[in-house]
């Protein structure tokens, strides 16, 4: 569980650091194009250490889930996928947002918290919300926005990236987690 909390943290870390401005200025400068990939790829690295973590973490019971919050769990989650189509592409609703990727893991790690109440899913998704909310509140702070560019097309594009992400993920769930979706008794 201790190295769960210190991914968490660690996580949230570096997702704070660029909310800066004049930081992320410094590292793009320093990285040039690499930037957006090496960023990527440190969060996948971490994401992937946390979710290992998660899944080798033993943890009891710390609050009773209400019987609904399984089901509020796959709307919201649904929601979070619509957000994260919205960040990844550049229609009108990305600037309407303006932080859609904090909206979406927020949502995503309410709806969790909904479905799950042990500790190691108080740890995790608590601490990705805090860490979203965290760098939305940085970036607000520094008056960052999503690219001015806003391209016809894109909000549509968006939604049905959504879906399909939401969709794959249904299928992947239990390989990623090792938790099974639904239940069959």
């Amino acid at each position: 569980m201790l190295f769960l909390i210190f991914l968490v943290i660690l996580f949230a870390i570096v997702h704070a650091l660029p909310s800066h401005a004049a930081l992320k200025t410094g590292l793009r400068t320093v990285l040039g194009r690499a930037f957006g990939p090496l960023y990527g790829l440190l969060s996948l690295v971490l994401l992937v250490a946390m979710i290992w973590a998660y899944r080798h973490s033993e943890s009891g019971i710390i609050y009773d889930v209400p019987n609904w919050g399984r089901h509020a769990n796959f709307a919201l989650t649904l929601l979070a996928f619509l957000c994260l189509g919205i960040f990844l592409f550049r229609g009108s609703w990305r600037q309407k947002l303006r932080y859609p990727m904090a909206i979406g893991v927020t949502v995503w790690a309410a709806g969790h918290l909904l479905a799950n109440g042990d500790g190691r899913s108080l740890v995790f998704f608590g601490g990705l919300a805090a860490a979203a909310i965290l760098q939305a509140a940085l970036m607000k702070g520094g008056g960052e926005r999503p690219a001015s560019d806003i391209r016809q097309g894109h909000n549509f594009l968006s939604i049905m990236a959504g879906l399909a992400l939401y969709a794959l993920m249904t299928q992947l769930h239990y390989a990623i987690t090792g938790m099974p979706l639904v239940e069959l008794q």
